[in-house]
């Protein structure tokens, strides 16, 4: 499959509007609106429980869509997180950071979740926000971020690791 192919996916699986529809929603007519897909790619194939710092309600999990095509050596990795209406607030050689409203049922949560395998999908909601962030400063192989950039205000990012 080639980049391009690969830049594609990633595009129509974040245009698409796939989600669960848990951290924000559209307003309309002062009413929150979820979109509802069925499929094989309507949930995140990751899932990671949302630990709260306090009592505050907070969603109780988050997702990513993740997506793996190998190589001899290595393996390009793209990674679509589920929140909406998010912006690029941060990034460097081994990171990146985006920032997305929270609904406003979450306003009060503080709360983060972190991918066990790999160690590198952070989310942390705060004030009102969930931040989304690639690190990584954790992986244990080479690691290089190839693309950072959001579809259908959703962001993905993919990223290259070899021994």
């Amino acid at each position: 499959m080639s980049c391009i192919s690969i830049k594609h996916l990633a595009l129509i699986l974040a245009v698409s509007g796939v989600s669960l529809g848990i951290l924000t929603a559209c307003n309309q007519d002062d009413r929150e609106t979820e979109m509802m897909t069925s499929g094989p790619l309507a949930e995140p194939n990751i899932i990671l429980d949302v630990k709260t710092e306090m009592a505050e309600q907070c969603p109780k999990t988050v997702g990513i869509w993740t997506f793996l095509l190998p190589f001899e050596g290595g393996a390009e990795h793209t990674a679509v997180a589920d929140i909406r209406n998010a912006k690029l607030i941060a990034s460097g050689k081994n990171f990146v950071e985006y920032e997305a409203p929270l609904r406003q049922t979450y306003a009060s949560c503080v709360g983060s979740a972190k991918s066990e395998i790999p160690p590198v999908y952070n989310f942390r909601l705060q004030n009102g926000k969930v931040y989304f962030r690639l690190d990584l400063n954790q992986a244990t192989l080479n690691t290089t971020i190839t693309y950072q950039g959001t579809g259908g205000f959703r962001p993905y990012v993919r990223w290259i690791a070899e021994e």
